[in-house]
């Protein structure tokens, strides 16, 4: 089941590269709960750019720079990266806003922002079952489960309280893939290097 689930996801990683990359800015990248680094190796094959995978464990399995952090501090300087990516990721943070701080801190110009929301309670029963059932068969189960999922206008509504320009919103996936999951693709500007502005948790 486990080489199953890598498979689907290896293929799910160049579908989100081949979405994001045309809104990739620069040549040093963050890749942000990177997971086993897939996204990155996909990046890698279209962007002349150095990328750099980062997660709270080791669970690299794609070739590449792989950085294992704490999950509160990014072992990097202020503006170390020119674009940061955070696909799929705030979800399943104890602290998401504590993870989008440092994304800030570290990010130059612009940050990338994938997020599954719902509008319906049977969206949000749907995202609840399948994102715990696939994340199950990773990491040898040591995946943190999803802890806030949102509806987009929240996730909007957070993004501009934290002084980030939503530049554009879209969809990700296919009609019928959107049936089940629906990823929305957030890109951000007014990234600066240094402290962002505090937002409290909610």
């Amino acid at each position: 089941m486990r080489r199953l689930v890598h498979a689907f996801l290896r293929r799910y990683a160049r579908a989100q590269a081949a979405a994001v990359g045309p809104f990739v800015v620069g040549r040093r990248l963050l890749d942000l709960g990177a997971g086993e680094g897939y996204v990155g190796a996909a990046l890698r094959d279209r962007h002349d750019a150095w990328i750099c995978s980062v997660d709270v464990g080791p669970f690299g399995r794609a070739a590449g720079a792989y950085v294992v952090y704490d999950g509160a501090r990014l072992p990097f300087r202020d503006g170390a990266f020119d674009t940061a990516l955070v696909l799929l990721t705030l979800h399943h943070c104890a602290a998401p806003l504590a993870v989008l701080s440092e994304a800030v801190r570290v990010t130059r110009r612009r940050l990338l922002v994938t997020e599954s929301v719902y509008a319906t309670r049977s969206q949000r029963f749907w995202l609840d079952l399948l994102d715990g059932r696939l994340n199950g068969y990773r990491h040898e189960g040591r995946m943190p489960p999803a802890r806030h999922f949102k509806r987009a206008e929240e996730w909007a509504c957070l993004f501009e309280r934290y002084g980030l320009k939503i530049v554009g919103a879209w969809w990700l996936g296919s009609r019928w893939e959107r049936l089940v999951h629906h990823p929305l693709l957030f890109v951000l500007e007014g990234v600066l290097a240094g402290s962002p502005p505090p937002v409290r948790q909610n």
